[in-house]
């Protein structure tokens, strides 16, 4: 139970499926979850009262899980791994049943939409899966009331000799009779095909066109209906996947790296839909195209069925022609693709997620810490890893009131208590390297006295800001103080590199380090970065709002110094006084109620209102 409640601890707080295993790792239940966490941690509380949940805890020793980006993809994950794996503690959905699909052949004559539970490669059209049959059916009527295809099989299709009662209600066109054009029929079709593919705009424009076709034919009611269609459509249909059986096999392939260590996920995804990801941890010096060439041409050999597609974060190294390696492999043609866009690019996502929990979970976090310290006194080239970090940034609003904040982190977390806020004392205007130089002059000056020194300063800002630091270092004959700078790529983003990571500039390097995304070191700086102005802008805005308040005082008649001080004293900050009612203002020693009264009109001018004119 100890090495469950670990387990349970560390999982995600997203929506997925968890599968229980027993000492043999066989799987033994498979569920899915909003919060993959939560729901694994009601098994092990006791909350879940179910009679089968003891025997279940009692059998498992792991539990997996695999993250999805919805709660309906769980529910079409379950249904793929119960099958699989056939759990012994699932009683539900281990027979040979499957979801429901809409089908449509649009070779026939007259073609129909069809509700079935297996896909084909018959050519036909195949929409959904719709994880339930109640659902399915909405979806259907919906679709005969927009778009009136025929119902009837063909046997009744060629028997009929007048219409149907659906016909008179406006859900059959009748082509069983010739009451509409094959080629009007087709138009129909692509628009029913329009907004099951979630093309809503072609589709509402073929209803359009009907629309006033039937107005123009004073069809007022038929007109009518229309209308209140196209209103309905984005409200009353729930967008469903396409599964196209033509190019609905694809493997998708996450990376999720932190230096040199990481894990693989790999999303197989067949018919359309998701079947269970495969992970392994990497370790590894390569960058990521020659770490995935590699891992793609090995996983690809032997008997491994290669998929038609195909899905990387980046495109291998030689992606060309590891593609013409795998196409005469399979004796089939073999795309290698990076989506920018849409369902490929989300289905990419989800495999790096799975790929991280992965890593996560297999890593122990101090193991992972550990070796991110390592990395960063690697990356910026120091002896050892620091212990100690400071990290300074300024904020000002045009030149007005400008303060500065001070961020520290000890063995590379957070350590609130020595976070500092500084006034600007010195520079007038919006001098920001002015500013750098006073601020760090005052706390290594205070250094020198006390001996408390960084083992490594960070300063917000690139080339200019780190030269302003390293100057005042010089002066006070600070020579070895280890110094770095971290700009964001404002640049290149400019340049349309949407990729770009911040720059890190060390002192003497012409060119800045340019880390990879989710690069250890790079999480460490940008932690404390962030870090560091938030606290600068909280403390700017304090400041700011302060001053202002001090100056509306200020205007008030009867309020000269003295009472100030005692408002600010007897409240305890300036927000306290603004926030104050007329009662609380009258408690301030020296403020009696009309003052109270006359200040906080002064102050909310807002709430201040006229009495009406009798």
């Amino acid at each position: 139970m100890g090495h469950l409640e670990d387990r349970a601890a560390e999982l995600p707080t997203t929506s997925g499926v968890y599968l229980f295993k027993d000492r043999r790792g066989t799987v033994i239940y498979v569920g899915k979850a909003i919060n993959l966490r939560a729901r694994v941690r009601q098994y092990l509380s006791g909350t879940d009262e179910r009679m089968m949940v003891p025997f279940l805890v009692r059998a498992a020793v792991d539990v997996e899980v695999i993250v999805t980006h919805t709660e309906k993809e769980a529910l079409l994950l379950e249904n793929t791994l119960i099958k699989k794996h056939r759990p012994r503690f699932n009683v539900k959905l281990r027979d040979d049943s499957n979801f429901l699909h809409l089908r449509i052949d649009t070779r026939r004559e007259w073609p129909r939409y069809d509700l079935v539970r297996r896909i084909k490669d018959d050519g036909a059209r195949y929409f959904g899966p719709y994880h339930s049959a109640s659902k399915a059916r909405q979806t259907l009527a919906f679709l005969q009331r927009a778009f009136p295809l025929r119902t009837c099989t063909d046997a009744v299709l060629r028997s009929r000799r007048r219409p149907c009662l659906l016909h008179q209600m406006g859900r059959c066109c009748a082509p069983c009779v010739d009451l509409v054009q094959p080629d009007e029929y087709s138009e129909i079709v692509d628009g029913s095909m329009a907004l099951l593919e979630g093309r809503r705009k072609v589709a509402v424009r073929s209803l359009q066109s009907r629309m006033r076709e039937a107005a123009d034919t004073l069809e007022f009611e038929k007109a009518a209906r229309l209308r209140d269609l196209i209103f309905s459509i984005e409200s009353s249909l729930e967008r469903q996947r396409v599964v196209d059986t033509g190019l609905g096999n694809r493997d998708v392939w996450g990376l999720h790296r932190e230096g040199a260590r990481g894990a693989v996920a790999i999303v197989p995804v067949r018919d359309g839909v998701m079947t269970e990801p495969r992970s392994s941890l990497v370790e590894v010096a390569d960058d990521d195209p020659d770490l995935l060439s590699t891992m793609i041409n090995t996983a690809y050999q032997g008997d491994t069925p290669i998929p038609a597609e195909i899905l990387v974060p980046v495109l291998p190294t030689h992606h060309d022609v590891l593609q013409e390696l795998l196409t005469e492999r399979k004796g089939k043609r073999v795309r290698i693709h990076q989506p920018q866009r849409g369902d490929k690019l989300r289905l990419l996502n989800l495999a790096t997620e799975n790929a991280r929990v992965r890593y996560l979970r297999e890593t122990d976090e101090e193991e992972r810490h550990r070796a991110a310290m390592a990395e960063l006194a690697e990356a910026l080239e120091l002896e050892t890893a620091p212990e100690r970090i400071e990290c300074f940034d300024n904020s000002n609003f045009g030149g007005a009131h400008p303060v500065a904040a001070m961020a520290v982190f000890l063995d590379g977390r957070p350590a609130r208590r020595e976070y500092r806020r500084y006034r600007v004392k010195t520079v007038v205007g919006s001098d920001d390297y002015a500013s750098m130089r006073e601020i760090l002059g005052r706390r290594f000056r205070r250094a020198l006295d006390d001996g408390v020194f960084p083992d490594l300063l960070v300063v917000d800002g690139g080339k200019g800001q780190l030269a302003a630091a390293l100057a005042v270092l010089q002066d006070l004959g600070l020579h070895d103080q280890p110094a770095c700078g971290i700009a964001k790529p404002r640049t290149e983003r400019r340049r349309g590199d949407r990729h770009a990571t911040d720059k890190i500039f060390l002192p003497h390097r012409k060119e800045a380090l340019k880390l990879s995304r989710g690069h250890p070191a790079l999480r460490i700086l940008q932690h404390i970065r962030d870090e560091v102005h938030d606290a600068a802008v909280r403390y700017h805005r304090q400041v700011r709002r302060k001053s202002t308040l001090g100056s509306v005082l200020e205007e008030i008649p009867g309020v000269g110094p003295s009472r100030r001080k005692a408002l600010l004293t007897h409240l305890g900050s300036a927000d306290a006084v603004a926030d104050a009612s007329v009662e609380i203002l009258a408690e301030v020693p020296g403020i009696g109620p009309g003052l109270a009264e006359q200040i906080h009109q002064i102050l909310h001018p807002e709430a201040t209102s006229t009495a009406d004119p009798l």
